[in-house]
């Protein structure tokens, strides 16, 4: 699935990149991802089935985000998905709007 842009007019929102997540992805296909995404500014899509749920696997997706330099915001309707992403430093929104502010 390539990743996304949304458009926006707040100068604010313009360079960040959104990567939507099938739900089957697991923490190396991500981390793939996540390297080629072209802004330092990143919204990561997570559906709520997803197969991410290891707290081991969002560490890891989290150190590799600092290795790159990038600001990851973790969007999910699930609170437990949130709550996870927010363990190991994440910025966590149900919304991607709410992520985009």
């Amino acid at each position: 699935m390539a990743a996304k842009r949304k458009p926006s007019n707040n100068k604010q929102n313009q360079d960040k990149q959104v990567l939507y997540i099938s739900p089957d992805e697991d923490v190396t296909s991500i981390r793939e991802r996540l390297a080629q995404a072209s802004t330092p500014d990143v919204a990561i899509v997570i559906p709520p089935q997803t197969h991410l749920r290891s707290h081991v696997a969002w560490r890891l997706l989290q150190r590799s985000a600092q290795k790159l330099g990038k600001d990851i915001s973790i969007v999910s309707s699930d609170p437990h998905i949130r709550a996870i992403a927010r363990s190991v430093r994440f910025k966590a929104a149900a919304t991607l709007p709410a992520a985009l502010m």
